[in-house]
């Protein structure tokens, strides 16, 4: 059911959009235009990608990912999960220092500026849910150039707990 609605959203934004070229009619290869008028595929979920905990929804939930292995349980391996899920905002480790992870995203207008306030805090909850899973972290800072959906900040897993397990 909620994929469904998520599907009709999907349809509804790219009938809004009907002058833009698409090469194809799924919802991975659909594209849109950022600021500078370059084309970019914007990449919902990326069904490939196995290097994730959580996976959040626009409906306060999260999902699990049942393919799981101890082995993606590091930072290294979940930032590359969240770069494959996400591939029009790269997340940078900086260092991990204590009981929190320092990140970047360099280039944050994407994020800040295009995928608007749902976007940006499903993004976020993706970061911090899937980051604090790992031993010893429980605060994520990440560092960006402010914009109008996402400043950067230190957040925990909890600023996120409305968001509820489904699977």
């Amino acid at each position: 059911m909620k994929r469904l609605f998520f599907i009709i959203l999907t349809i509804i934004f790219i009938s809004c959009n009907r002058n833009e070229k698409k090469p194809d009619n799924t919802i991975a290869s659909q594209i849109i235009t950022d600021s500078t008028e370059n084309l970019k595929p914007l990449n919902i979920y990326n069904p490939e990608s196995k290097l994730y905990v959580w996976k959040s929804s626009f409906d306060y939930t999260k999902s699990k990912n049942h393919e799981l292995v101890p082995e993606i349980l590091n930072a290294d391996s979940l930032i590359k999960g969240l770069n494959e899920l996400n591939e029009n905002i790269v997340l940078e480790k900086i260092k991990i220092s204590g009981d929190t992870i320092y990140t970047e995203v360099k280039d944050s207008e994407y994020l800040t500026e295009a995928i608007g306030t749902t976007g940006a805090e499903m993004y976020l909850a993706d970061v911090v849910l899937n980051l604090t899973e790992v031993a010893g972290i429980k605060f994520v800072n990440i560092n960006l150039k402010e914009g109008s959906h996402m400043q950067p900040g230190t957040w925990s897993k909890d600023n996120f707990s409305k968001y509820k397990p489904v699977n």
